[in-house]
């Protein structure tokens, strides 16, 4: 129950409103600030340390409105939503004036670039199931892109984590009954929307979508009536609707894809590879993306983080795109004049997308007009192939917007007020009813100046002057010495230490007719304004379409770059599961070493050949940087790009997994090991004989014998199951010894020099002669004396002969003897040994060297 201080109209007011958005912070506006009451304001105050106030008892924040951006921007960061509340009528009389939420920001609605990375997409995603299928779609905003897919029951986890992985979405509409099926989603940094299953109609999200995109039917976007998709791409319409008060004329498609419309990445490969973040911070450095970004514009940057993430399949759209790089790779002229142009063209997407929702102020139509100019220049100097003779109506595409940018030219002025209620918006010249008020305007203007002249000369007070300011008008200011010899017809206004400040009847009256005139200058400006930016908005489409090209140009030009400055060759790719590449490099090690010093290494696998490459060696000596460069080449030339090599034959693959290393999470409950597994799990489960498969130290996470074990079954799984190009690393040298016509053993070249390990960092041939695990240890800088202590137990143990690759669960204990003065040990041994598989003299010698090291 409110107190009788809460009762108050105020109050109920606020309370209404916030009864209707109870999931979100209330911006309350109240004069030149929003206030925040209550558990909200208690709440905002800790997240932003703001000064915690009340009033009349009640807990209250408040922020400046003009500072209100940065402010809605941390609480987006902090995952909060917020409602704008503004004040949209007068008073009257001494009532309170009404109030309405006008929009709710979400981290996954936004379209206000002050809290936008505008190089990254903000989706807002929808995922809906029942019992045979679950669909996800997700659409941005501020760019009106909208995607969707259905994942059938049985693989649909995978396939929705490696989405979800992709996509990033900021925010998701979830299915309450999805929550428990899909339990991983909520440890993802995603805000969620929880919603019951009854709220979901197929027959209101089929009617909001063909409204939405104003058509009969759904069929041209490959859409069945009953297709699941509809759900979830409806409660996303329904969504924004709810959030942004109005229509969203920029959105006008759908895509659906499918599981092959990009090659496969999960979560995990994406993760490994460090394509779009690091392992480190989570941060773009050391990346794949901080590589190839060498994009002039937001457009581009955005296409070229989707074109890695998710790369093309096929080798028609592959082929396209390596011969428009090679096309301005050799014109390095228009290269240059490319990239120069591309800098001074602004985020067309989004600008569009505020015109279509009626956010766009005067400057975002100037930045318009002056990236259109830049685009009609790009089209100049571009050829065909770079302009994609593919797309129709290119000519009636760039006559369509040279008409929107004449008259962007024509009507605003080159630097406009961003507000509505300044004026400073519309060009002289535009319009002939605006140019006489503003005469009106000009002459009232020199009648003021006139009547200051007679005053000044009248009076005899040669210092007088007229002045203006916004709070109390035109005024006389006149010095205090003067100030006795003004005349009985100026009245006083103000009295300042230095000054006297007056006015007169005849001032008051001419300060009224330029104010009136004004008044309606500012109206009318905005009228024409409005009428301009409605204008603005019949030119969505095309806006749309010429971004898509310039995203396009962008990030093949980036590639160009990319492939100029680093000494990047063109791939040949081939139908055929192969790979063989010629003294490549890992691109984000060479890109952040001195230039020339990465030793470069060259390897070759074949599905129908040598589909799995083991890789041997000491640790430092690369074999990870070899697998990542393999994988990320792949990765590359798929994705459009040159690689960093002499020569890359690359074979189409459908999928690229990547196991390398892992982590504990402790959120959910898993150790490295179990991540390991499931992992390995996840690769045996889904790869083809089209996939390549990277391995790293697989079974180091559990005992020696169960590790060597499960390496040993994956390997032969892989070789004899699946056969997709594998390279596999592993320190266990046992695992060497397997014989297979597909498998090849190469290993890291090792050099001694007194005593000192010496690692080039080059693949050669044949297994590793050994772990080299000890001098590792000695050059990370053990002690001495357990460096000797070490190699002292590794020569008894060769000297004895015991070795895995006899019996690895026979002799697991008598690796260990000398390091533990323990019966119990021995013990444990007796339990562990498997006497079915030992002979005589086995046995005879395992008790003597028992029996020695008790005594």
């Amino acid at each position: 129950m409110p107190s009788g201080n809460e009762s108050t109209p105020m109050f109920r007011q606020y309370d209404r409103q916030k009864e209707k958005y109870g999931d979100s912070v209330l911006f309350f506006r109240m004069g030149d600030f929003y206030e925040m009451f209550k558990s909200d304001a208690i709440e905002v105050s800790r997240l932003l340390n703001l000064t915690l106030t009340q009033r009349q008892g009640v807990p209250m924040c408040g922020i400046p409105y003009h500072a209100a951006d940065n402010y809605i921007a941390r609480l987006l960061g902090h995952g909060k939503k917020i409602a704008i509340c503004e004040q949209v009528e007068m008073p009257r009389g001494k009532g309170l004036a009404r109030r309405e939420v006008v929009e709710v920001v979400t981290p996954g609605t936004i379209v206000n670039d002050s809290y936008l990375d505008n190089r990254t997409n903000n989706y807002l995603a929808a995922l809906i199931g029942d019992r045979e299928k679950t669909s996800l779609a997700y659409a941005d905003l501020s760019t009106g892109e909208f995607r969707a897919t259905v994942f059938e029951k049985g693989s649909e986890k995978e396939l929705l984590r490696r989405e979800i992985a992709r996509a990033n979405p900021r925010e998701m509409i979830i299915q309450e009954g999805l929550l428990e099926t899909y339990a991983f989603i909520g440890d993802l940094d995603i805000v969620l929307d929880r919603q019951p299953d009854w709220v979901f109609d197929l027959r209101q999200s089929r009617e909001r979508l063909l409204r939405q995109f104003q058509t009969v039917n759904l069929k041209a976007f490959g859409i069945d009536d009953e297709e699941l998709c509809i759900l979830a791409a409806g409660a996303i319409l329904n969504y924004l609707d709810d959030k942004h008060k109005g229509v969203l004329p920029h959105i006008r498609s759908i895509e659906i894809f499918e599981e092959n419309s990009a090659v496969g990445l999960d979560e995990s490969t994406i993760k490994n590879l460090e394509i779009v973040s690091n392992l480190h911070d989570g941060g773009s450095a050391f990346t794949l993306l901080e590589v190839l970004d060498h994009t002039k514009t937001s457009l581009g940057a955005r296409r070229l983080r989707r074109r890695i993430l998710q790369p093309f399949p096929e080798l028609k759209s592959i082929t396209l795109h390596h011969e428009r790089v090679e096309r301005l790779y050799r014109k390095q002229t228009t290269l240059a004049a490319l990239r120069e142009l591309l800098s001074g063209i602004l985020d067309i997407e989004r600008l569009s997308a505020r015109i279509a929702m009626d956010k766009a102020h005067a400057k975002d139509l100037i930045a318009v007009r002056d990236s259109l100019t830049r685009a009609f220049k790009i089209r100049d100097i571009m050829d065909d192939l770079l302009l994609d003779d593919s797309r129709n109506g290119l000519e009636k595409l760039f006559s369509s917007l040279l008409v929107l940018a004449e008259m962007l030219t024509n009507s605003l002025m080159e630097e406009p007020s961003i507000l509505l209620t300044e004026g400073q918006l519309i060009k002289e010249g535009w319009n002939k009813k605006l140019d006489e008020m503003r005469g009106k305007n000009v002459n009232g203007e020199k009648t003021l100046r006139d009547y200051a002249s007679k005053e000044k000369a009248a009076s005899g007070i040669g210092s007088i002057k007229l002045k203006y300011n916004r709070i109390i008008g035109y005024f006389f200011e006149v010095s205090k010495g003067q100030s006795n010899r003004v005349p009985e017809r100026f009245r006083r206004r103000q009295s300042l230490a230095q000054c006297e400040r007056f006015t007169t009847e005849r001032l008051g009256e001419l300060e009224a007719e330029i104010n009136s005139v004004k008044e309606r200058v500012i109206e009318y400006e905005q009228e024409l304004f409005l009428g301009i930016r409605e204008d603005a908005k019949k030119h969505i489409s095309e806006l749309l379409r010429l971004a898509g090209i310039i995203a396009d140009i962008d990030v093949v030009q980036s590639y160009a770059h990319v492939a100029t400055e680093h000494g990047y060759v063109r791939p040949r790719m081939v139908e055929a599961a192969r790979i063989e590449i010629k003294n490549g490099r890992h691109p984000i090690v060479e890109y952040h070493i001195p230039h020339g010093s990465f030793v470069p290494n060259s390897i070759s696998v074949d599905s129908e050949e040598v589909s799995l490459a083991l890789i041997t060696g000491p640790n430092m000596a690369g074999k990870s940087t070899i697998l990542r460069q393999v994988a990320l080449i792949t990765l590359m030339a798929h994705a459009g790009s040159f690689v960093p090599a002499d020569s890359a034959l690359i074979g189409l693959v459908d999928r690229i997994y990547c196991r390398v290393g892992a982590t504990d999470n402790l959120a959910r409950g898993e150790s490295t090991f179990l991540i390991e597994m499931n992992e390995t799990a996840n690769i045996l489960r889904n790869a083809t004989n089209r996939s390549l498969v990277i391995m790293d130290e697989v079974g180091r996470g559990t005992g020696t014998a169960d590790g060597l074990a499960i390496a040993k079954a994956v390997c032969e799984h892989l070789l004899t199951q699946i056969t997709p190009r594998t390279l596999f690393a592993t320190h266990y040298r046992e695992l060497t010894k397997i014989e297979h016509p597909h498998l090849i053993n190469l290993s890291m070249a090792v050099h001694e020099e007194d005593g000192r390990l010496i690692l080039p960092k080059t693949l050669v041939p044949g297994p590793s002669e050994a772990s080299y695990g000890i001098h590792v240890g000695s050059m990370a800088g053990l002690p001495g004396s357990v460096v000797e202590r070490a190699q002292e137990l590794l020569s008894l143990q060769e000297e004895n002969g015991e070795s895995l690759s006899r019996s690895s669960t026979k002799t697991t204990g008598a690796l260990q003897a000398s390091l533990f003065d323990s019966g119990e040990m021995i013990l444990d041994r007796i339990r562990n040994l498997d006497l079915n598989n030992l002979t005589p003299l086995e046995s005879l010698q395992i008790l003597s060297r028992w029996q020695e090291e008790l005594d």
